[in-house]
């Protein structure tokens, strides 16, 4: 499941993505914090890393 949320840090607002799993006993994440100006770009990065990742 991702979670998607805001925050505002410094004054400044953000959007998160957090996608967690559980395999063989251990926890893994994907997280990334993102400026809404860089959305496109920063979920296009964040599509690519989860697409890409594998279990060691």
């Amino acid at each position: 499941m991702v979670r998607e949320y805001t925050f505002t840090l410094r004054g400044a607002p953000w959007h998160a993505r957090l996608l967690g799993f559980d395999e063989g006993g251990k926890t893994y994440r994907i997280n990334t914090w993102y400026r809404p100006d860089t959305e496109t770009s920063a979920v296009r990065t964040y599509e690519k890393v989860k697409d890409g990742f594998t279990v060691p």
